[in-house]
């Protein structure tokens, strides 16, 4: 067991600290107000994720009897179970403080958020006038006896629930607010003020359960089991998926949060109906942070320049073009690095494309893509003027199947070929390629690929927010290995017997065997030995145990790791040759870059996979070698640039936490 070796450490935990990192942000005085604000939202929905993805799978190991020992720790399901139930309370707690610091410092910036107890008679009557007029109605109120199971809840928003007043038996009030209405109401006056809806709907709750009297009343909050038996994971057609969602509505519920500690009989009632006992209920000040955006467009446009940061505009990277993307193209690799470029150069490549009487097929596999995606518009465009479209789209996408679904009607709607990736793997490769044929000197057909590998989705809105790279190359035989991988994916035939996508690692083909394979070339070189990875998360066990074999070997490790880590750096005998730097800020580090050796000896690869088993072995993943010179140097800059942030960067102790200020190696 890997956790003997005292190297590793637990999966969960290293989530838990990666979160608290994020949490981190909104403490930091140099992080504007409003961002610090954010920081806290992104804080509580990886917090919500974390338990219905990761907490729900270790409940069902539990509840199953499971006593597997986690590789990594030497723990079960139970300790992990517990672990996480003792350290989330101090997350909370900690949220609670960065919440008040940040809300107290914003009213002194101007924008004011009146607690119920804060409002003056005038404001009082504004407020039930907004209450009545506007919000009453659009409620659903029900009364509850005390053995009456809770009504389904839509986890997407809060709910509020009360002990209610009754002489001769417990009642409890329920109260659904509706999607539909606004979260905040902004008051009159000189300064920016407001108050929430929620808050608004508790101030006048007495007004809805005559004759009851309702007491204790808490905004709550429901985490579901996504792992649980008749989830996502093994629906891949349109059918399946959708029964599926349905199942996932009405999972056994993993966690409930309220706005304060509820009384005796609402936890009570609580433990019955849902099936939770006292360490599966948390206590924090607010749960729905919804309504931060709502606030950013309503505040007026001088706060919101001071409170927020500098608008960040991408560079375009067509305007310094002479001539068309395709004919750049087929002169030189061309590379993106999200956000400091846009994604208008896939685009104007797409919207060429679909133009182009040259291309005869355009190919896409799609994991997530934005609400309003110009993406889909061009393929809809080059399926109805007559182009073929292949677009594999990924039901499995967790928490964004329906709007896949969605996208994937329409698409078929217009034309397009729509697959739904393969039955044992989940297709997460980001892959696009433009097929163009031309006759030769001899008068026969020619097919030529231009092909574009990004280790990040197919979203607008996410390239504006997320650190990405996109590579578009007319390397033929980039492009041959890319048309053979879209050709056994849609025959769902990935991992068949003599697969060979070369020059391309593809999971569960051939990554873990390449990667594994230059791992163990730089440890043969010991002290001489580079390696150089930009990851979101490090899990699989293999690989873990290599990198470790490198570092005793003499070989220099270096890391950028942006969440979970189960490696511990600096440990006498095992890993004292890796240093492993995280990031938090601003934007979120989500490209994958893997560097082997150094000077005319380099190999890199940039991915859409990380060092996880579910990557490695049950995903259709792709390693995309970078050939380019230029392209190599930039992003070596990249990753040297990010590694030696003394700002937002932290290094990793030999305990799993992180150093405020890095010390390089």
């Amino acid at each position: 067991m890997l956790y003997e070796e005292g190297f590793t450490q637990n999966r969960e935990i290293s989530w838990l600290r990666y979160n608290e990192r994020v949490l981190e942000e909104a403490l930091d005085e140099s992080v504007p107000l409003f961002e610090r604000l954010r920081f806290i939202a992104i804080f509580v929905a990886n917090l919500e994720e974390f338990f219905k993805v990761r907490v729900g799978s270790l409940l069902g190991e539990d509840d199953a009897g499971d006593d597997i020992i986690d590789e990594k720790s030497g723990m079960t399901a139970a300790d992990q179970l517990r672990r996480i139930h003792d350290l989330v309370p101090g997350l909370l707690m900690k949220k609670d403080i960065a919440y008040g610091l940040v809300e107290s410092r914003m009213a002194e910036a101007g924008v004011i958020r009146l607690e119920p107890w804060q409002l003056n008679e005038e404001d009082m009557g504004r407020c039930f006038d907004y209450f009545r007029d506007e919000i009453k109605d659009s409620l659903t109120v029900r009364i509850l006896d005390a053995d009456e199971p809770m009504p389904a809840i839509d986890e997407e928003r809060p709910y509020i629930i009360a002990t209610l007043d009754a002489e001769l038996e417990d009642k409890f009030g329920f109260i659904d607010i509706p999607r539909n209405l606004p979260l905040i109401k902004v008051l009159p006056g000189k300064s920016f003020r407001y108050v929430l809806t929620e808050d608004v709907i508790k101030m006048f709750a007495d007004t809805l359960f005559v004759p009851f009297v309702p007491l204790d009343l808490h905004v709550i909050d429901i985490a579901r089991n996504a792992e649980a038996s008749g989830g996502t994971g093994g629906a891949n057609t349109a059918g399946e998926m959708r029964d599926a969602l349905k199942r996932r509505k009405h999972g056994p519920a993993d966690k409930l949060i309220s706005d304060g500690r509820p009384g005796k009989a609402l936890r009570a009632y609580f433990s019955r109906t849902l099936g939770l006992d006292e360490r599966q209920m948390f206590t924090t000040t607010r749960i729905d942070f919804s309504y931060i955006d709502e606030l950013e467009k309503t505040m007026p446009e001088d706060l919101r320049t001071e409170l927020t940061y500098d608008a960040h505009i991408p560079f375009d990277q067509t305007k310094g073009m002479r001539g068309n993307i395709i004919d750049e193209v087929r002169k030189r690799d061309l590379l993106s690095s999200y956000p400091q470029d846009s994604m208008d150069l896939f685009l104007g490549l797409l919207r060429e494309a679909s133009f182009s009487p040259d291309v005869r097929e355009i190919r896409i596999t799609v994991y997530r893509l934005a609400s309003n995606p110009k993406i889909a518009d061009y393929l809809i465009y080059a399926a109805r003027t007559g182009k073929k479209v292949r677009a594999v789209l990924e039901l499995r996408a967790r928490f964004d199947e329906e709007k896949n679904l969605a996208w994937a009607e329409k698409l078929s709607a217009a034309g397009c070929r729509v697959y739904y990736g393969t039955d044992k793997y989940k297709v997460h490769s980001k892959l696009c390629q433009i097929v163009m044929e031309s006759t030769t000197k001899e008068g026969k057909p020619e097919k030529s690929y231009i092909t574009q590998i990004s280790t990040g989705n197919y979203n607008e809105k996410t390239a504006r927010q997320y650190t990405d790279l996109s590579l578009i190359t007319y390397d033929q035989e980039i492009g041959k290995a890319v048309s053979r991988l879209f050709r056994d994916i849609c025959k769902d035939r990935v991992a068949g017997k003599e697969r060979s996508y070369s020059p391309l690692a593809v999971s569960p083909v051939s990554m873990r065997k390449e990667l594994m394979r230059l791992i163990r070339r730089e440890t043969r070189k010991g002290k001489s030995g580079r390696i150089f990875f930009k990851i979101n998360s490090l899990t699989d066990e293999d690989m873990i145990e290599a990198l470790m074999e490198a570092s005793c070997a003499g070989c220099q490790v270096r890391m950028i790791v942006r969440g979970i880590c189960c490696m511990l750096p600096g440990i006498e005998g095992c890993t004292e040759n890796v240093c492993i730097v995280n990031k938090v800020g601003r934007f979120l580090e989500h490209s994958r870059v893997y560097i082997f050796g150094s000077g005319i000896d380099e190999v890199m690869y940039i991915s859409s996979a990380d060092l996880m088993k579910r990557n490695l072995d049950r995903r259709v993943e792709v390693a995309c070698p970078v050939n380019s010179g230029k392209i190599r140097d930039r992003i070596r800059a990249i990753m040297q640039e990010v590694y030696c942030d003394t700002e937002k960067g932290r290094v990793m102790m030999p305990d799993g936490t992180y150093a405020v200020k890095p010390v390089y190696r």
